[in-house]
Parts: C-alpha cells; structure tokens; sequence
C-alpha cells in the first residue's frame, strides 16, 4: 500500500470537514437572519429596505470570518493532536506528519492550515497539486513541510518518493475546469433564456404587444383613475407608477405593468385575454 494519501481521499476528507464546519456558521447565521427578517419583512419602500442591506452584508462577512476562525482552530487541534488528523481525514484513514514522519505541534499545524488561504486564492490549484507531486503535496504542504500519509504508515518509516502518474494529472485538470465551467454556464444560461424569452414576445399575439406598446407609452404621462384615458374600449391609468389597462367587453381584463419593469401581467380576467395570450397572474 502506497505511503501518501491519494487525492481523492484527501479530497472527500476536505468536503466532510467543510460540511462539519458548516453547521455552526450556518445556526448562527440562521439566528443572525432571524432577527433581521421582521425588519426586512416591514420595510415598505426601497429606501428601508436598502438601509436594512448593510446589516445583511455585515452578518455574510461575519459568518465567512466565523467560519474562517473555526476551521484554523479545529484543523489545528485536531491534527496536531494524537489522532494527527481531522474527522474528514479519520474518516478516509489518513493523518499529517511533519517531514520526519512525526505528529505535528499546534503552531505547525495552524501555520499549515493558515497556507491554504493562497491555495483558494488561485482558484484552488494549490489544493490539485496534491494530485500529481511526487509526494501528493498540496501547495500549503510544500510550504508548511509537511505531508499527508495513509494510517498504515507508522512514525520512523522513511518517506518514499513516488513515481508520477500521468492518470492523477488529467484528473486534477477536469476538477479545476469545473469552477471554470460553471462561471460560464452562469454567464450563458441566463443569455439564452433571455433570447427564448424575445422570441416567446415576438411570437405573442398581436393583441398583447399592441396593449404592451400602449401601456409603455403611457406610463410616463401619470395618469391618475379618476382621469382614466380610454382608447377603443379599453381603459388605462396609472397608479402609484404602474399602469392599469381595463376592458370591459367583449373578453373582458384587468392587466398591470408595474412599475420600471417590461411584462404586463393578468391582474383579473374572464379566463379569455389573459390565458389566451400567455399573460402571467401578477405575484
């Protein structure tokens, strides 16, 4: 059995280790969320609501500092301590030695743990170095002198160095492609939705993107109820900024275009207009 911990099983470690860590923040972000909610719950207008923002942004940044704290202290005392390893790692049945083979202190081990801060920096290759260094280093390994042994290993055995396989290479390369590739689906996805989108109001019936242009251009002239302008039958208003269009008959509706956004929605109808021109029930 090879000395050093594969990447894979240094790898399923880390994310159990995340997963551990994520409880605490998480509750404690949960209970910061709670006290906001009535406030943001109670906001009536935009200005309220963006002064409630810098307090939202303040418990993100505390969460991501608290459980930044929480994994310096765990790693350090868990793999500094007489099991050398974090529970993600006893669960995958390897530990971290220094370079000679032995359990590492409480600093070398925070110090370890303080390197990988480069390694998410550069887009986490430093923790794919792992999969094909010689001596399955990660980038914060390198630094801190130190490395990543299965369980079978005992203290005093000399540390090999290994071949290098090409198979580890090509694997590390599709895991860091992975952040890349979902940066573009994120990028692309919402494009293409936005073009089915146009062409689903290209191909709307005349009726509603006749009643669309209508309603665009009279929002700017604020036209209040009680001064409803009526156009071949169907009247419109504007009310707090959004504009109503009404039709009595035939196929009577009630439809609103709120306030700085593009689509009409179906306030109340018959069951005729609105569903026949795909016209969403405002939320």
């Amino acid at each position: 059995m090879q000395t050093y911990a594969g990447f894979w099983r240094r790898f399923v470690a880390f994310v159990i280790d995340n997963i551990i860590l994520s409880i605490p923040t998480g509750v404690l972000g949960t209970v910061f969320m709670m006290v906001q909610m009535p406030q943001l719950m109670a906001a009536q207008t935009e200005e309220e609501i963006a002064a409630l923002l810098p307090g939202l942004f303040l418990v993100s940044i505390l969460s991501n500092i608290l459980f930044f704290v929480l994994f310096i202290l765990y790693t350090a005392f868990m793999e500094s301590s007489s099991k050398q390893a974090t529970l993600g790692k006893m669960a995958m049945s390897i530990k971290v030695v220094d370079i000679n083979g032995q359990r590492l202190n409480f600093w070398h081990a925070a110090g370890r743990n303080l390197g990988k801060v480069v390694s998410y920096l550069i887009v986490y290759f430093g923790f794919l170095m792992a999969a094909f260094t010689r001596r399955r280093q990660a980038l914060h390994d390198i630094m801190a002198s130190t490395f990543v042994v299965n369980n079978s290993y005992q203290p005093g055995q000399p540390l090999p160095q290994e071949t290098f396989r090409s198979g580890c290479l090509v694997g590390s390369l599709i895991v860091v492609m992975l952040p890349f590739i979902s940066l573009f689906a994120a990028i692309l996805i919402p494009f293409f939705v936005t073009q089915d989108t146009l062409q689903e109001d290209t191909d709307a019936p005349a009726e509603k993107r006749l009643l669309q242009a209508q309603m665009e251009a009279i929002a700017p002239m604020d036209i209040p109820e009680e001064k409803a302008l009526d156009i071949n039958g169907t009247t419109f208003y504007t009310q707090d900024g959004d504009v109503y269009a009404l039709r009595p008959e035939p196929g009577s509706f009630t439809v609103r275009l709120p306030k700085g956004q593009k689509e009409i929605c179906c306030v109340e109808d018959d069951g005729g207009f609105c569903q026949s021109n795909a016209i969403q029930k405002c939320m």
